[in-house]
């Protein structure tokens, strides 16, 4: 049986304990089993992650299928968790893979039924009247362009603008230099204001 976590009582002050160290001693019980434990981390990090992954899915449904996905996989790989890592930079990577991964099937399979509704002749290459309606009006809801940005970009923006991360934090966090984070946040910010120019 895992190490017990003594849970703190109604009213008790917390000022002053160091969240790290908390998320460290809950590590240390939930990889020894301790389900309670695992439970108390995900309660200190899923309002974060839901904000994060509907960022980059712009879907209520799909951000509860990704996160709750998230939480399983993580408890399955606890075991496997390096010992000195944070939770959270570990739990959001699992959740941002799965998200980027459910986002392109959606892709492909939207891709193929709006060819195959609007009447999308495979022999031409020609768009079809649907299709091109639908490409001349773009997405006017934020969510919606912001999900529809280049991965790269849609991700420096969301971890800017959503995780609140600085430069720095999201060039080691994408593995790329920060002046690569500042023209794509540059890029980002100008291709939603270009999609949303009409509300603004």
């Amino acid at each position: 049986m895992g190490k017990k976590i003594r849970e703190e009582k109604p009213g008790l002050s917390v000022v002053g304990v160091d969240p790290k160290a908390v998320d460290s001693q809950l590590i240390e019980a939930a990889r020894n089993g301790d389900k309670k434990a695992f439970g108390l981390l995900i309660r200190r990090h899923q309002k974060r992650l839901f904000r994060f992954i509907y960022g980059l899915t712009g879907s209520f449904d799909q951000t509860e299928d990704v996160v709750q996905d998230a939480f399983v996989r993580a408890y399955s790989a606890m075991e496997r968790f390096r010992p000195g890592a944070e939770f959270y930079p570990w739990l959001s990577t699992i959740a941002r893979n799965l998200a980027f991964n459910m986002l392109k099937r959606e892709e492909r399979k939207e891709s193929l039924d709006r060819k195959q509704e609007s009447g999308f002749d495979t022999q031409s290459g020609e768009l079809g009247s649907l299709e091109k309606l639908i490409v001349s009006e773009g997405q006017k809801r934020f969510y919606a362009a912001l999900r529809n940005l280049p991965e790269k970009y849609r991700m420096v923006f969301v971890l800017r603008h959503f995780e609140d991360m600085n430069y720095e934090e999201i060039a080691r966090q994408l593995k790329i230099p920060p002046g690569t984070v500042d023209s794509r946040l540059y890029r980002a910010r100008k291709m939603l204001v270009g999609a949303l120019k009409d509300l603004l």
